[in-house]
């Protein structure tokens, strides 16, 4: 088993930025019927949101990965400002005894910096893709979940000129 890990931007603002992260999991045949949990450890000023696939998570906040799961989506972002530099995104993914742990660097830069950010389009096309596939689960049982209905956000102001053109969600990207 191995996995990669992407970011959508390759720079994230320090203060108040976001980004996507981008776990693929590929499967050798062992290990293909067994269920994985994954657990994501962020630098200090850095959170995530839950999954955006909606898969499960345990208390550790580890996201429950059935045997036909192959990806997971984060959104990931700062409240405040933090220290600028590169810091680390350790991802481990446990299969049974087996544990394997893989870093990500990310670039935290000031707002002036963001200019010369680079965008994986891939990244990109895939949240904007789970976006509008959310209803699909390869590992749920379709016929027998409590099914919660998707919270949609309307904004009731235009987005800012930044708004615009930091988020990967937004039709300018």
């Amino acid at each position: 088993m191995k996995f990669d890990i992407r970011l959508a931007k390759s720079m994230m603002e320090h203060e108040e930025g976001m980004n996507h992260l981008w776990i693929q999991i590929s499967r050798d045949e062992n290990a293909a019927a067994k269920p994985l949990e994954l657990q994501i450890q962020l630098p200090d000023g850095i959170y995530r949101s839950d999954n955006l696939n909606g898969y499960a998570e345990n208390e550790q906040k580890r996201v429950m990965l059935g045997p036909l799961d192959t990806e997971v989506l984060f959104e990931i972002y700062t409240e405040e400002a933090i220290k600028c530099g590169e810091a680390a995104i350790q991802v481990t993914v446990f299969s049974g005894e087996k544990v394997i742990t893989q870093d990500i660097s990310l670039q935290l830069v000031t707002e002036e910096e963001m200019d010369q950010f680079q965008i994986d389009e891939q990244v990109v096309e895939r949240v904007k893709t789970l976006e509008t596939n959310s209803d699909t689960c390869n590992s749920c049982d379709k016929d027998n979940m409590n099914w919660l209905p998707k919270v949609r956000i309307i904004q009731s102001h235009e987005l800012s000129e930044l708004e615009k053109r930091y988020r990967v969600d937004y039709g300018n990207v």
